[in-house]
This record gives structure tokens, sequence and C-alpha cells, in this order.
């Protein structure tokens, strides 16, 4: 009995789960309204300028800790042409407030039915997909870290796909704790 159960925990433990990416491979058509209501964003479109990295978000004190983080790599790689989408499921009244004292300059929307978690079967809050130009999901990093590691991840593979250099958007001790 021991031994079953030894090996089933070491088949869990080594078998990958299936992440999203490999789930969805091109990102769907799906049109996404500025917390204001005014504006709309297909995020095919979007996809087919250039990167695009979609932060599945709340405004909790975890997601709060990271949001710098991923405004430091929208101001990193925006001249290359990343554009940010934190998708809030808060209600759009309150992501006003929250837009202005965290001084986010990149696209923010709500979704408070959580429509494009479903979408994208994130399971964990906050999620971050990037998506390269023409659509591909190329990285899906569920899960927040206060410390920037997620953030700083992410800005090796936005600098892959964009041919450049690796901004650092976290301090690298703080980056490098567990």
């Amino acid at each position: 009995m021991r031994t079953l159960l030894t090996a089933a925990l070491a088949l869990a433990v080594l078998t990958p789960a299936a992440r999203p990416e490999e789930k969805t491979r091109q990102v769907p058509k799906v049109v996404l309204k500025s917390a204001d209501g005014q504006k709309t964003y297909d995020l095919a479109k979007l996809a087919a300028e250039g990167p695009v990295l979609v932060r599945l978000t709340c405004a909790c004190s975890g997601c709060d800790a990271e949001v710098g983080y991923f405004q430091k790599l929208q101001d990193a790689y925006a001249a290359k042409g990343l554009k940010t989408v934190a998708v809030f499921k808060e209600k759009p009244e309150s992501l006003e407030d929250y837009v202005g004292k965290k001084k986010i300059n990149f696209l923010v929307v709500d979704d408070p039915k959580g429509d494009l978690w479903k979408t994208f079967d994130a399971k964990a809050m906050p999620t971050n997909i990037l998506i390269e130009k023409g659509g591909r999901v190329v990285k899906v990093v569920p899960g927040c870290t206060r410390d920037g590691r997620n953030a700083q991840a992410l800005s090796g593979e936005i600098a892959k796909l964009l041919g450049t250099e690796v901004a650092q958007v976290a301090k690298a001790k703080d980056a490098s704790k567990k």
C-alpha cells in the first residue's frame, strides 16, 4: 500500500498539468470594454499589432503589491510595441480611483462576470497571459509574487519576442527570494 501511494504521489508530481497555453494556442476573439464603458478593445486586433500582456487581476493586496512591477514592464517595452491590458473583476466605478492612485498608464478594462477568466481557463488570481504579435499565446504565468519574480520572468519572455535586452523590473535580490 505504501509503495502504491508513493508511486501515485511521484506520478502526480512528475506529470505536468495541462496549462492554459496548451489549450488556447490562438487568442480568441474577445472585445473588452474600458472601465468607463466608453471604449472597446478587440484583443485579437491588439495582438495583431504587437505583443500583448493580459493581466487577469483584482485590487487585492497581492495584486496591488505587483501592479508597480507590471507598470515597469509596460514602461520598459511600450516603445517596442508591448500593450499591457489589466482585466479587473471589480465594478467599473471602483477602478477609476484605483487606477488614479496607482498611476497605471496601461489599458484597464473590467470583466465583473469573469468571462475572460473562463475563456483562458484561468484558475489563479492573478493570471498573466503573454500573447505574441499575431495572436499566439506563448506564456501563462499564474499566481502572485509580491517581490516581482513573475514580472521579471515575463520581462525575459517579452524581450525574446521583441528581440531586445531584458529590462530589469524587479531588484535582483528581491526577485531571487523564495
